[in-house]
C-alpha cells in the first residue's frame, strides 16, 4: 500500500528546465538569495551520469539496530525500503537521510530496477549505496557519499516519507526541486523555483561573457560584468 503524497505545484516541464543549468550556477543563485541548498560530499556513482532534475521525495531511516519491524531474511529489500518502493512515483528523485552513515546501504540494484520501471528520475543517499555494478549497468542515476555492501535493515529502521529533512543545514521538503550532476546535488525550494531559475540564467549569461573576454585575451573588469 502506498502513502498519500501531496501533488507538486510545479509542472514537470518547469522542473526539467533546471536540467539546462549546472548545479554550480544554481548554488550561486541560492547563495545570492541567502539559502543553503547543497548536500555536501554526495557524489555521482558513475562518470557519465549526466544531469537530472525531479521532485524530491524525502525519506528518513532511523538508527535502530536489529529492529524486528525492519527485518526480512536474506537479500532483496528490507521492510523500510519496501515502503519507499511502494510510495515513489514518476518524476521524483528519492532523497534518503541516513545521517551520513557509511556503515550500511539502503539502496541497491533491485531498488534501482524498480525505480526505473516507475519513471523515478534518480536517487540521492546521504549515506552509502550498494550493487554499484548493477546500478551502472542499468544506467540508473544514483548519488551517494560512497558505497558499502552491507544491507541497511540490521542498523536502520523506517523513519518517515514525505516529511522535511535537514541534511547538513539544507532543508529538503516534499516536491522541492532536486538537481544533480557530476559536481553534486542541490535542493531548490519549490516556492523559490522561478526566482532561482531566473537568477541562475543571469549568472550563466554573465559567465559566458567572461569566457568570451578571456578567449579574446582582453582584460576583464569583474565589477562591470
Amino acid at each position: 500500500m502506498s502513502w498519500e503524497i501531496e501533488r507538486p505545484s510545479l509542472a514537470m516541464d518547469q522542473v526539467v528546465a533546471f536540467e539546462e543549468l549546472p548545479t554550480a550556477a544554481l548554488s550561486d543563485a541560492m547563495d545570492e538569495l541567502g539559502v543553503s541548498c547543497v548536500l555536501p560530499r554526495v557524489a555521482a556513482q558513475r562518470r557519465d551520469q549526466g544531469r537530472v532534475a525531479g521532485y524530491a521525495l524525502p525519506v528518513r531511516f532511523n538508527r535502530v539496530s536489529h529492529d524486528a519491524a525492519a527485518y526480512r531474511f536474506g537479500g532483496g529489500v528490507g521492510r523500510p525500503l519496501e515502503r519507499v518502493l511502494q510510495t515513489m512515483q514518476q518524476g521524483q528523485i528519492v532523497v534518503f537521510d541516513l545521517d551520513g552513515s557509511l556503515e550500511a546501504s539502503p539502496w541497491g540494484g533491485l531498488a534501482s530496477r524498480m525505480a526505473a520501471m516507475k519513471g523515478v528520475r534518480g536517487t540521492v543517499v546521504y549515506g552509502t549505496c550498494r550493487d554499484v555494478d548493477d546500478i551502472r549497468g542499468r544506467g540508473y542515476p544514483v548519488w551517494a557519499l560512497g558505497t558499502c555492501p552491507r544491507r541497511s535493515r540490521n542498523e536502520f529502521t523506517f523513519g518517515s516519507i514525505g516529511e522535511p529533512l535537514d541534511i547538513a543545514g539544507t532543508r529538503v521538503g516534499l516536491n522541492d526541486i532536486v538537481v544533480a550532476d557530476a559536481t553534486g546535488v542541490v535542493i531548490v525550494p519549490q516556492d523559490q523555483a522561478a526566482a532561482v531559475l531566473d537568477l541562475a540564467r543571469q549568472i550563466v549569461a554573465t559567465e559566458s561573457k567572461l569566457l568570451g573576454s578571456i578567449a579574446q585575451g582582453t582584460s576583464v573588469d569583474w565589477d562591470r560584468m
